[in-house]
């Protein structure tokens, strides 16, 4: 399926103080990845697989299918997360991932 590209842009602060613009669609899909990943670890970590030894756990189309099932809801949360009153969103945190991100 191709996705029609959006106007919107999501600026991401890299370490060396540069930016990383990225369109809302792009940026949706990388969140959608990104879940997939995270959610994926959990469930290898509930049944004991060792994520970091064993690759038996990379499934290229499985996560394709996710991102693309995710797509579209994933852009409407990011949509509906921009529009908050700015005290309610101005740290833009992710809080679609279950467990923190260790920067």
């Amino acid at each position: 399926m191709q996705y029609l590209t959006s106007e919107n842009l999501i600026k991401i602060p890299l370490k060396n103080t540069t930016t990383a613009n990225m369109s809302l669609d792009e940026y949706s899909r990388w969140l959608c990845l990104i879940e997939g990943v995270e959610l994926v670890s959990k469930k290898a970590t509930d049944i004991g697989i060792n994520i970091n030894t064993s690759m038996e756990w990379i499934k290229p189309l499985a996560f394709q299918k996710y991102i693309e099932e995710r797509f579209e809801s994933m852009k409407d949360e990011i949509e509906h997360f921009e529009k908050l009153p700015t005290p309610l969103n101005k740290n833009k945190v992710c809080d679609t991932l279950q467990e923190p991100v260790l920067q």
